[in-house]
């Protein structure tokens, strides 16, 4: 984003960790100590920038990211985690019960969920790359610094959109590896 060192950005933490490897790399062939320490801070620098990039915090459907940047779920994501849970309790009651019925009631609801929050989550994960790429490119094309600020904003909300999206799919994959 627009020359703000306080923000993180994954791909500029990875180009200036290459562009470190680089100078030390040069350092170390030409023998030039300096080169090869401003080098290794660099990288070190961009590797600290690459997982500030990646902070985030979810508490319920919001997402906050170090940058300030947030973001409320898709509601079609928080309706589909709802009907998967009384899906989940109408199977588990109709199991107790030996009622069928209520267990095939709970499954399909279970499924609707699934499919609806899967839904949500495609809808704020594309709509986050979106606001990623126009609020880097806006920031980065204007001369207006306001409209820079707004065009950061657009970025940073993208950015807790996709990483609230990561934040739930990392939390099912590791809830099916503890199933399995």
């Amino acid at each position: 984003m627009a020359e703000n060192p306080n923000q993180s950005s994954t791909l500029g933490s990875m180009l200036q960790g290459m562009a470190g490897t680089v100078q030390s790399t040069l350092g170390q062939l030409t023998g030039n100590q300096k080169d090869i320490q401003e080098g290794e801070i660099r990288r070190s620098n961009a590797e600290e920038s690459n997982e500030r990039s990646h902070t985030a915090a979810k508490l319920g459907p919001v997402t906050a990211t170090a940058e300030g940047g947030t973001h409320v779920d898709h509601e079609d994501r928080q309706k589909g985690s709802w009907d998967q849970t009384i899906g989940s309790g109408k199977q588990f009651v109709g199991g107790l019960i030996g009622s069928e019925s209520l267990k095939a009631q709970g499954r399909a609801q279970y499924d609707d969920g699934v499919r609806l929050e899967t839904s949500g989550q495609a809808s704020d994960l594309s709509q986050g790359v979106v606001n990623r790429v126009v609020g880097t490119l806006g920031a980065m094309t204007s001369t207006d610094s306001e409209e820079r600020e707004k065009y950061n904003r657009q970025h940073d909300e993208g950015k807790a959109a996709v990483r609230s999206v990561q934040h739930d799919l990392q939390k099912q994959s590791e809830a099916l590896e503890k199933n399995s």
